[in-house]
């Protein structure tokens, strides 16, 4: 590997440094600001833990065993923690203040700790302390791992994946280039749709475009998926192409929710898939296919049943010795064979693990949480949805598993959460995806341009913003209303599928949330939810609305004054990219004198909040601070344009 491009990977090496210290010290500087209840709904905290036992792990770290005593809470307190989650340890009743560690082990009813440096005390402080996350390292050690194993080129699949994605050796394909025609165009049914059985029929000319170049690239493709296009629909029939030629396919993304988006599409295909992950980050209604679910599920599970039970004798045998002063060389033999027994148990799972991956026509898992059961031999093609949002580091971990990357995304969508201003400079903040958008041949590259979400009113001006005019709205979708679902009344909020509500002039000034360090608008807050039961009185169900907002202070106010309202959803932009609702209200809260929109600048994220209404976009906002922006000004004219312009007054005081 040449000079350059070891450098390139030195970089992403420092650059993850740079960023897990940034993140680190932003959860340490939240701790000391959010109030517990806070933290511990979000299970960033637990709190009433005791320690039950000391024992030590590999390369002689002190380990701590925590539990906390039921006081009749029907889920384990243990649910939204992580093995390998650095932790702080408080304590109310002893010398020690603080005490820094790794998550060690989690199961239902304990957790165990690993100790950063020296063991505090001779013996663990007593009384009742908290937990604090304060971010994983497993991630980052991984990501360090998979970018030095690029580095080495240790699997000659890996090396030639890394000069591809590196420009020294170019991207090829089975057919011969398209020529002519605009770029990422639908090639001709020569370059192979005609050779296809098509499992999806429905699928239009450039979604098949998608499946045809990805399927005949020799290492690499990219689907160009914008705001409801059938990113997902195209994937699973990659999918579904691939394992029917024999191939082993892993299947990742970025976040929890994009890999169950998924699962759930290829549950419905009849493939054999396994879901990696922790069953707490999973829906409910997906967990069946965890590897955990299907690991309890084999004949063998049996006898791990009978080897835990052994354990849990022997512990409780042991924690009785120690009140009737059982002797030292008793407590150390006990205690060895209580840890055989573990181990014994917990190797025999990890086997049928193994077994289980090993038969899977498909495995998924999210970038992170790729985990040492995967098997050393290379799936034939990984599948990588919402490429656009994980850094160039995080992506690399499950690439270092594949022959063959087939990347999908939306450059102009949400990017990568960064927490080091300083790192995002020096490259992290450019994901792999952009980088191989601008490097890899057009043969290769698809973009979708059928939509099947959005009105054309509501779609277009994300069209002419973003994608130079290229997206169409299907047939099923292209002038569908709000009005046309079964029972809805009209009424002043349905007649149109885009609504600017202006609220310049109406007091509406923003404020800032010091608690959460955010913007908040409470006369716009109360006005979202005014045109809310507007739409309820409607007839429109809850469960077709979503209350959006680029501020996590406008959504927490929002939650606040709507109370306990039956299915009301309320949430941030930057939770919801995937997801979709017949009518969205979104707030956009900026108002000041000023003329200062701050974050909604980056554009991207109203890509995102103003294409996930299918029918009907209602947007709150003050355009004399808005129209400062050039971007939020051809927004405003858009909206005179198609006479969607309306004023607050219309609603207030009524």
């Amino acid at each position: 590997m040449d000079l350059v491009h070891d450098e390139h990977f030195e970089r992403l090496l420092s650059l993850i440094d740079i960023e897990r210290e940034a993140e680190r010290a932003e959860n340490e500087r939240k701790l000391e600001k959010m109030p517990v209840q806070a933290r511990e709904a979000l299970g960033k905290t637990v709190t009433r833990l005791v320690i039950t036992r000391e024992d030590y792990g590999v390369g002689g770290h002190v380990l701590w065993v925590l539990s906390r005593p039921s006081h009749g809470e029907e889920y384990s307190p243990f649910q939204a923690l992580n093995q390998g989650d650095l932790v702080s340890l408080s304590f109310q009743d002893s010398t020690i203040s603080k005490v820094r560690g790794t998550l060690y082990d989690v199961d239902q009813f304990e957790i165990t700790i690993a100790l950063d440096g020296i063991p505090p005390t001779e013996e663990p402080p007593k009384g009742k302390c908290q937990l604090d996350v304060l971010g994983s390292e497993a991630t980052y050690k991984r990501m360090k791992k998979a970018i030095v194993s690029v580095q080495q080129a240790q699997k000659k699949e890996v090396a030639h994946l890394r000069d591809v994605f590196m420009g020294a050796t170019p991207a090829t394909t089975s057919f011969p280039a398209a020529t002519g025609g605009e770029s990422m165009d639908p090639l001709p049914a020569t370059a192979g749709d005609d050779a296809i059985v098509w499992y999806n029929s429905l699928l239009n000319k450039f979604q098949r475009d998608a499946v045809v170049k990805a399927l005949a690239a020799k290492e690499v493709a990219l689907i160009h998926g914008p705001p409801g296009t059938g990113k997902t629909t195209v994937l699973v029939e990659i999918v579904r192409q691939a394992v029917a030629k024999g191939a082993r396919v892993l299947a990742s993304a970025p976040s929890n929710i994009a890999v169950d988006n998924m699962l759930e599409k290829l549950l419905d295909t009849g493939l054999t898939v396994v879901r990696m992950g922790h069953p707490a980050r999973i829906l409910d209604s997906l967990r069946h296919a965890t590897l955990s679910a299907l690991v309890a599920e084999h004949p063998d599970q049996k006898y791990i049943e009978e080897l835990d039970v052994q354990r849990a004798h022997l512990v409780r045998q042991l924690q009785r010795g120690h009140d009737r002063g059982m002797g030292w060389d008793e407590r150390h033999s006990m205690q060895k064979e209580i840890n055989k027994l573990w181990r014994e148990a917990r190797d025999l799972e990890f086997s049928i693990g193994k077994q289980i991956l090993a038969t899977a026509d498909v495995v998924l898992a999210t970038h992170g949480g790729i985990a040492k059961q995967i098997a050393k031999k290379p799936f034939d093609l990984l599948i990588m949805d919402e490429a656009s949002q994980a850094t160039e580091p995080l992506s690399w971990i499950p690439i270092t598993q594949a022959k063959k990357v087939v990347f999908a995304g939306d450059a102009l969508q949400l990017p990568p959460t960064i927490y080091s201003e300083e790192a995002k400079k020096k490259g992290l903040g450019i994901t792999l995806f952009e980088r191989l958008q601008k490097i890899i041949p057009e043969e290769v590259q698809t973009l979708l341009r059928i939509q099947y979400r959005m009105h054309e009113t509501i779609m277009g001006f994300s069209s002419q913003q973003f994608y130079n005019g290229a997206l169409q709205a299907d047939e099923s979708v292209r002038t569908h209303t709000i009005e046309e679902l079964p029972g809805i009344q009209p009424s002043t909020v349905t007649g149109k599928p885009l609504m600017f509500v202006d609220t310049v002039g109406a007091g509406y000034e923003e404020a800032w949330n010091d608690l959460l360090e955010s913007r908040e608008n409470e006369g716009e807050a109360k006005l979202a939810l005014y045109l809310y039961q507007q739409l309820r009185d409607a007839g429109v169900p809850a469960k077709s609305i979503a209350l959006l907002t680029p501020y996590v202070a406008q959504a927490r106010l929002l939650k606040q004054m709507a109370g306990y309202d039956e299915g009301i959803e309320i949430g941030s932009i930057d939770g919801y990219q995937g997801r979709e609702k017949e009518a969205i209200i979104l707030s956009l809260v900026r108002s000041n004198d000023r003329g200062e929109v701050g974050f909604l600048g980056d554009t991207r994220r109203m890509n995102v909040g103003m294409t996930r209404a299918r029918r009907l976009l209602i947007v709150l906002g003050d355009s004399s601070t808005l129209s400062r922006h050039p971007f939020y000004l051809k927004f405003i004219e858009y909206a005179d344009a198609h006479d969607a312009h309306h004023s607050a007054w219309e609603w207030i005081h009524q």
